[in-house]
């Protein structure tokens, strides 16, 4: 088991899904300490199988932003429109951001929380990782854009610049995702342990899984009003209230709708908290999964 010297936080399996680590260190005042082997390989090489894996996931949200007639099956549809393997389109991007941004989602995160606890480490963590993959998502989220309506945007954004349009609305988003992973997993987890009178790895799985949906679905309608900006360009030629008004009519576009007279939650609200969940649950679970089963079969 990972223990990391730091004020109280919630139990080790959800911040570091039961991994064992070095003895403790000292770097500039900060007391923290090394995870092993088992969690770096994790972190360097099955975040970024993971993150290519779930990337038809991804371009399907990206699609949705910009469509609200479709439904999750129609945007998947397009999204494999050009065969299987165009499923893929831009993944490598991504992929290739993951090696750092899983290593911050494990190490570094627990560094952060060493001297600024859970809450100060999920914001510094999902700072970082907004700076390392910011341009990488943009970069796909762009390319997906003109793989379905070509010539759309004509300058793609580069892969390696970590700012620009909505990166702001990208940060708040990793907050809320990171949240899921250090902070709603073990609450569920525990929800899912006593309904069911059993503690194994099942249970674990339905746990943190249970708390990245959670997360996914808070996260939904930020992640779609970022889609809905890197891939917007006439964003850009507006002033700030025009942009601020325009974000606030996608909005309300996407997620609600008025009939005979009354406004509701539109039908795409559960279309976009399922592909959200599809997206980020799927593809945290598998992270957390593959480090769990990297530390047990490890050779000591």
């Amino acid at each position: 088991r990972l223990e990391f010297y730091y004020p109280p936080t919630p139990p080790a399996r959800t911040l570091a899904f039961g991994c064992r680590a070095a003895g403790p260190r000292r770097v500039m005042g900060f007391d923290f300490k090394l995870p092993e082997t088992p969690v770096i390989v994790a972190g360097g090489f099955g975040g970024p199988a993971v993150m290519f894996t779930v990337t038809p996931f991804r371009n399907g949200l990206t699609l949705g932003s910009t469509n609200i007639a479709a439904s999750a099956r129609e945007l998947y549809g397009q999204v494999f429109a050009r065969g299987f393997a165009g499923g893929w389109t831009g993944g490598i991007y991504p992929a290739t951001a993951a090696c750092p941004q899983f290593l911050c989602l494990g190490p570094l995160y627990h560094f952060y929380a060493s001297f600024s606890g859970v809450a100060g480490g999920v914001v510094l963590t999902s700072l970082t990782e907004t700076a390392i993959v910011y341009g990488a998502e943009t970069c796909n989220a762009q390319m997906a854009t003109n793989a379905k309506t070509p010539g759309k945007i004509p300058a793609v954004h580069s892969a390696y610049k970590p700012f620009g349009p909505g990166v702001g609305i990208h940060a708040l988003r990793n907050i809320i995702a990171t949240a899921g992973l250090r902070i709603f997993c073990d609450p569920c987890t525990l929800a899912v342990e006593k309904a069911t009178g059993k503690s194994n790895g099942l249970t674990q799985l339905g746990g943190d899984f249970a708390g990245n949906v959670m997360a996914a679905c808070l996260s939904a309608p930020v992640h779609q009003l970022y889609g809905f900006t890197v891939t917007t360009p006439e964003l850009q030629n507006m002033s700030g209230s025009e942009k601020k008004d325009r974000m606030i009519q996608f909005l309300k576009e996407q997620y609600l709708e008025t009939k005979d007279g009354r406004t509701r939650l539109s039908s795409v609200v559960p279309r976009d908290l399922f592909m959200r969940s599809m997206y980020v649950a799927v593809a945290y679970t598998m992270y957390g999964t593959l480090e769990r089963t990297l530390v047990r079969m490890w050779p000591k």
